[in-house]
């Protein structure tokens, strides 16, 4: 069974194992802009995508630190 089909709080989703560091950069990238661009807007919105950015900061700064070849 796939974390995509587990009910909440049952397992989580580990992000880095399905995108690579590459695709979390952009993934930032692109919220931090889309925060930006809808803070005049709507700031509860910007807020949300501020959060998930750090969130997605967190993880490129963890697997930055953490990456161990054998």
């Amino acid at each position: 069974m796939s974390a995509q089909f587990c009910r909440i709080g049952k397992k989580k989703v580990d992000l880095k194992q399905l995108l690579g560091l590459k695709e979390l950069e952009k993934k930032y990238k692109s919220f931090i802009e889309e925060a930006y661009n809808v803070k005049s807007t709507d700031a509860s919105l910007s807020d949300v995508l501020y959060y998930e950015a750090r969130k997605i900061k967190q993880l490129i700064i963890n697997s930055k630190h953490c990456d161990v070849t054998f």
